[in-house]
């Protein structure tokens, strides 16, 4: 939700206080469970939580230094920065990480309860940039929130309007497809099994074409073609357990942000075929050929619109990025 509606909405507490304060008489207090619920962070924390990513980030790209991503960063976002720093120690001709923290265009903070927490943000880092959306976790009460995943919202998308009570942000589990054409899980699980097969995907027809499923399947297939005559080639993407988190909108569905795992494996056909790597993945497998095949690892964070039960609109994509992992060398 927007920055405006959350201090709207604490004002509008603030000002109910008040007026009972003033009162002749003064009414018996509610019941508990008539409370509305607590947002897991306040406005002041989330911008005091984005203040201190922005610098961890700062710090890290500056000097390709991993040690100041640990307090603030996690997960996928992690693993590709990583591989990034990692990639331009090695690579001058390596592209820069893309800024993150910026001014905040959309937050959704859920109600507080157990741990793991998280929330979302929509960031605009410049002017003029692709907004981010960034899903920040904090594993217990004594941990700090870290930025676990982001993804560039993709030209020309308009986020879903979120379902809100209070003010907070109601979520979804992972499993649960209550009012949903797919849980979560499932409806991650069904555009990972487009991006593997393409066309082909008994759910490709029900997924709406975008700008990564083109560009994954297009260098899938020129890649497989390529390597044909001597390795045997495989891919494979899924749903990063424990990586999914869910926001319900005011249609109906929601919006669904998770990681998706990929592995590309080259298998020669035969003895005495060697891989030889480009330039990135020979940085990162810290030769220049693999003498018995690879498999190669990138993570892409996703942000999925799933429609409500009973509607005839597709799966669709509002978000993503891509990222190198690493790779392992046979």
């Amino acid at each position: 939700m927007s920055r405006g509606r959350r201090v709207l909405a604490g004002l509008a507490l603030a000002a109910a206080l008040g007026a009972s304060g003033c009162a002749a008489d003064v009414p018996a207090p509610r019941p508990q469970e008539d409370a509305g619920p607590v947002p897991a962070v306040t406005a002041g924390q989330v911008d005091r939580v984005l203040e201190d990513l922005g610098a961890a980030l700062a710090a890290g790209d500056a000097a390709l230094d991993p040690a100041a991503l640990q307090a603030r960063v996690d997960g996928a976002a992690l693993q590709t920065r990583l591989a990034g720093y990692a990639v331009r120690a090695g690579q001058a001709t390596a592209a820069q990480p893309a800024p993150l923290v910026g001014e905040q265009l959309l937050e959704a903070v859920p109600a507080s309860g157990p741990w793991p927490r998280w929330f979302t943000t929509v960031t605009e880092p410049t002017d003029g940039a692709v907004p981010q959306l960034l899903v920040l976790t904090q594993a217990g009460p004594r941990d700090p929130y870290r930025l676990t995943s982001s993804a560039t919202l993709l030209p020309g998308t308009t986020l879903p309007e979120l379902a809100l009570q209070d003010g907070v942000a109601l979520t979804a589990a992972a499993s649960d497809a209550a009012g949903l054409s797919a849980s979560p899980a499932d409806a991650l699980a069904h555009y990972a099994d487009v991006l593997t097969g393409g066309g082909a995907s008994q759910w490709a027809a029900g997924t709406a074409d975008d700008a990564l499923r083109q560009q994954v399947t297009s260098e899938q297939d020129a890649e497989r073609a390529a390597v044909s005559q001597y390795f045997a080639y495989a891919v494979a993407h899924t749903p990063r357990e424990g990586a999914a988190w869910a926001l319900r909108t005011q249609d109906g569905g929601a919006l669904v942000v998770g990681v998706l795992d990929a592995t590309r494996t080259f298998t020669p056909n035969a003895p005495g075929i060697r891989q030889v790597l480009p330039e990135d993945l020979a940085v990162l497998a810290g030769r220049p050929d693999a003498p018995s095949g690879s498999t190669v690892t990138t993570a892409t964070a996703v942000a999925l619109h799933v429609p409500p039960a009973g509607s005839d609109q597709q799966l669709r994509l509002v978000a993503a990025s891509r990222g190198l992992v690493g790779i392992q060398v046979a």
